[in-house]
């Protein structure tokens, strides 16, 4: 199947999931927290430069490509489709998120790895899908999922663009869940504003930030949000038990 196809096969499948679950004014994933999500309806490339510290050693791994957009839905309402292109094991991964543009509830989710393809429609609180995994010359095996979810849900693929659109402040907290499939579909997540701050960037110079932490399982997370243009500049993941971190630093200048 061709890029294009496959793209127009995504967004219709999401118009239709998201047309099965609208309604009216759509609620806040978390009631009572709001996002504030750009909504320019033009696409949007941003390029993040990869490094990876192994033992406290840091070293350069390729990029991470992000491109933004907004997409008709059903009834006038609008959705946001999110691409992100970034090396992994073997290949390159490739994932596809799209969500409500007002409160960033996860509609369709896909990701296309090396040795498997997933993907996700979330319809009320459940999330129906099937994965693909492919090994040598073995033949591809499908497994068909459906996770209870317990409600609306963000998805993890685009958490820092979630924690962007936050009502950010100091000494902001929340709980927000996030769906990742390996571990069982629903995560609930502490976020935290932790400071705000200058800090100096390697291609945008010095830049007013908020510094947010994100209770990932396995792998806590930090973002470094732009306060003026609410922009993601720096995100960071720690896998301690394996003495492992990667961070992606924004390349691309920004508009404003």
């Amino acid at each position: 199947m061709s890029n294009y196809s496959l793209r127009a096969s995504l967004i219709a499948l999401a118009i239709v999931i998201a047309s099965a679950c609208s309604h009216s004014e759509p609620a806040t994933v978390v009631p009572g927290v709001a996002v504030q999500v750009d909504r320019t309806s033009g696409p949007d490339t941003v390029v993040y430069a990869r490094s990876i510290t192994r033992d406290g050693q840091e070293s350069a791994n390729g990029t991470r490509t992000v491109v933004r957009q907004v997409i008709p839905g059903p009834n006038g309402t609008r959705l946001l489709e999110v691409e992100q292109r970034f090396p992994a094991g073997g290949g390159e991964i490739v994932d596809t998120a799209i969500a409500e543009l007002s409160t960033m509830r996860a509609v369709f989710h896909r990701s296309h790895q090396p040795t498997k393809t997933m993907q996700f429609a979330f319809q009320g609180d459940t999330a129906y899908g099937t994965v693909l995994t492919t090994q040598g010359d073995s033949a591809p095996r499908e497994e068909s999922v459906r996770q209870g979810l317990g409600g609306p849900i963000f998805d993890s693929n685009v958490l820092d663009l979630v924690v962007a659109a936050l009502p950010l402040h100091p000494q902001f907290t929340t709980d927000l869940p996030f769906f990742i499939y390996e571990k069982g579909g629903r995560v609930p997540m502490a976020v935290a504003v932790r400071d705000r701050t200058t800090v100096e960037f390697s291609k945008l110079g010095p830049r007013d930030v908020w510094v947010v932490t994100v209770a990932v399982p396995g792998a806590p997370a930090t973002v470094w949000i732009d306060s003026h243009t609410r922009a993601v500049l720096r995100v960071r993941y720690d896998i301690s038990d394996r003495k492992l971190s990667f961070t992606d630093e924004r390349v691309t200048p920004l508009a404003g």
